[in-house]
């Protein structure tokens, strides 16, 4: 697919995962390493990046909760409905070998990470997957976890999933368990939640890699609206995966991030 203009695809399937959330199934060969993301494009709506995983050798999956008018708009559409689509852009997670690894997902953002599963499983990984979201009815990833062989903790804010607990403390207690060996872990989903697993990770001495959301224009680092302030890092080119140890240092990591017009948003 084009880096600059996109490439129209029609909705092969849709499927409901969990409340107000969905995944958009194309027909596509594109190629892309877990973690990398597509821009999708509305005609007379917009254009937002959106990570991306596959469920089949020939299919592509985009998940989506309605969150924005883009997404609300997105969850409009039907089977045949064709949108644009450019990409793969940025840089993916790093392929762990052998290892055991440890994933953590909040809400739709598990979604990159089912990907990274996938790969990481064909590579001899050995993986315990944590879920987490505030309700049971909010909870995406669960049976694709399982079925690629991995041992999934599910972690609600009320309790009706799994414990009654933040999914960051299911990984506190992961870490801290000394039967429990951890080569690396890798997280997706609210920026406070990655946060707090890249400061867990950086306390216990574990490599760790997170993917970053920011405002996209571009997608591959010429607009600069995705820049970390102080550094000038483009999450979309030199991004969207870090290393934990590397996020923290961003100023406005966990703390504030930037509108479309350049507006400090706190989190």
């Amino acid at each position: 697919m084009s880096r600059t203009l996109p490439t129209t695809l029609a909705i092969k399937k849709i499927i409901p995962e969990a409340k107000g959330i969905k995944t958009f199934v194309f027909e596509s060969n594109l190629k892309f390493n877990p973690g990398q993301f597509v821009m999708l494009w509305l005609p007379r709506v917009d254009e937002k990046p959106f990570g991306v995983w596959r469920a089949g050798k020939k299919e592509i999956c985009i998940t989506v909760s309605a969150v924005g008018n883009f997404s609300r708009k997105l969850h409009e559409l039907k089977v045949g409905a064709k949108i644009g689509i450019r990409g793969a852009f940025g840089q993916g997670f790093t392929i762990p070998k052998n290892k055991k690894i440890v994933l953590v997902g909040g809400g739709f953002g598990t979604a990159p990470l089912l990907e990274l599963a996938a790969v990481a499983t064909a590579c001899g990984c050995k993986i315990n997957f944590i879920i987490g979201a505030r309700s049971a009815s909010l909870i995406f990833g669960k049976n694709y976890a399982e079925k690629l062989g991995a041992n999934v903790f599910i972690a609600t804010n009320d309790g009706s999933c799994g414990e009654k607990c933040l999914n960051t403390e299911l990984l506190e207690k992961l870490t801290s368990d000394s039967s429990q060996k951890i080569d690396a872990v890798f997280t997706c989903g609210p920026e406070l939640m990655m946060k707090r697993v890249a400061e867990i990770c950086f306390e216990s001495k574990i490599p760790c890699e997170l993917s970053l959301e920011r405002f996209m224009k571009c997608g591959f680092g010429v607009c600069g609206s995705c820049a970390m302030d102080n550094s000038g890092w483009c999450v979309c080119s030199h991004g969207p995966v870090i290393s934990g140890a590397e996020a923290l240092k961003f100023v406005e990591f966990g703390k504030y991030r930037r509108d479309s017009v350049g507006k400090r948003v706190e989190f």
